[in-house]
């Protein structure tokens, strides 16, 4: 039996627990966004996007990623904004283009992606 020890942070590591206590911790990172952005969970990633049909909707994208940022911040769990990306998927064959950027960072742009890796 080991002895008591305290925890100051983090989740232990090899543990059933610790996905199910990370998805508990960024449950509500969701709730930042704009309703017509779509932010989707996982283990340890998370998946933000919305239709881009004109200029205010790339802008709400960038708030969107503010707004991740600021959460980030407040919970001391800083995104690595150079794992970021961006991915267009259009009909069009000049989708419209915008740099978007997190944490001072300009997000590169992916023609494919493969998750989870």
């Amino acid at each position: 039996m080991s002895s008591w020890s305290d925890v100051i942070s983090g989740v232990p590591q090899v543990t059933v627990l610790g996905p199910l206590l990370f998805l508990l911790f960024i449950n509500d990172l969701p709730s930042v966004v704009a309703p017509d952005t779509m932010c989707r969970l996982f283990t340890d990633d998370c998946l933000l996007y919305r239709e881009i049909h004109s200029q205010d909707d790339q802008l709400q994208l960038q708030r969107d990623l503010k707004s991740l940022e600021d959460w980030s911040i407040l919970w001391g769990m800083k995104f690595n904004a150079k794992k970021c990306n961006i991915m267009s998927i259009s009909r069009s064959e000049t989708p419209r283009k915008r740099l978007y950027t997190m944490d001072d960072t300009v997000l590169g742009e992916v023609s494919c992606s493969t998750y989870g890796t």
